[in-house]
């Protein structure tokens, strides 16, 4: 993972609450003093970039969602207990520190065999199973790629989300609902073409979101005031439209072609390798 890749590893919008405060020299040895180990360089310098949060990038076949930052609110990479686990197991919790994970399963720094450098190892609880991901945090930052979902497609424009919505409802003969922001913070707009659901939303977004019922919204909320893009690679003013029935892509691509609406498969707009 190249550098400035590695600093727009987070996603946007990001989670306000799921972020913890700026990572601070103080913070960091509280933290490495309770788990009882050294973090690796290359996580605190992740953390340094932004405390915690969703992420763009995983592994394949991996439900990799996120990294843990160090603060005192949920969730934290400090705040972890295997007590009620450990009967589960038939390995060795002790020396595993959570990086992300439900309950069920977790992504752990792997400080068992190696206490200097950590592997990082996948867990199940649920099924007594632990798989070695990469030797070390560098490697496994390594082995992330880009999270996207090759049958989305890009609607190429320089007009507003309303405006293609409605271009769209009249091409397609669809209705949209009114659009939906509690989910990502940002317009989701959605609608039913034939068997399938269908989505059109923006690529540029707030930074980040918060809803209005969660208790910290009024400490959070400001932070909703700035912008940026999903896909760095992709003109900020461009839309995704989704299908749950990919085979109809075809079908829609062509139908919005017919009256000048640019739309192309997100595959071919990304870096290749992404």
């Amino acid at each position: 993972m190249t550098n400035s890749e590695l600093k727009n590893i987070w996603s946007v919008p990001k989670y306000l609450p799921y972020v913890q405060p700026e990572l601070t020299p103080e913070l960091l040895e509280q933290a490495q003093k309770q788990i009882g180990y050294k973090l690796p360089e290359k996580l605190v310098e992740i953390l340094k970039i932004q405390n915690g949060g969703y992420i763009r990038y995983k592994i394949a076949e991996t439900p990799q969602e996120q990294i843990m930052g160090i603060g005192t609110y949920f969730p934290s990479l400090t705040d972890f207990d295997w007590a009620e686990s450990k009967q589960y197991v038939s390995f060795e919790l002790d020396g595993l520190i959570p990086l992300d994970g439900d309950g069920h399963w977790y992504i752990c720094l792997d400080y068992r065999e190696h206490q200097e450098d950590p592997q990082v190892t996948w867990i199940d609880l649920e099924c007594d199973h632990q798989e070695k991901l990469a030797n070390s945090f560098a490697e496994y930052v390594e082995l992330l790629t880009l999270d996207v979902n090759e049958g989305d497609l890009v609607i190429q424009t320089e007009h507003s989300i309303e405006e293609n919505a409605k271009q769209i409802e009249q091409i397609l003969e669809i209705k949209f609902e009114s659009p939906e922001h509690f989910n990502s913070g940002y317009a989701s707009y959605r609608g039913k073409y034939k068997d399938s659901w269908i989505w059109l939303t923006p690529n540029q977004v707030p930074a980040g979101f918060v809803r209005e019922d969660d208790k910290r919204y009024h400490e959070l909320k400001d932070q909703m005031s700035f912008s940026s893009v999903q896909y760095l690679d992709i003109p900020e003013n461009d839309l995704f439209l989704v299908l749950s029935e990919e085979e109809l892509n075809s079908e829609v691509m062509e139908k919005l072609g017919k009256h000048d609406i640019k739309i192309t498969p997100i595959t071919e707009l990304l870096p290749e390798g992404s």
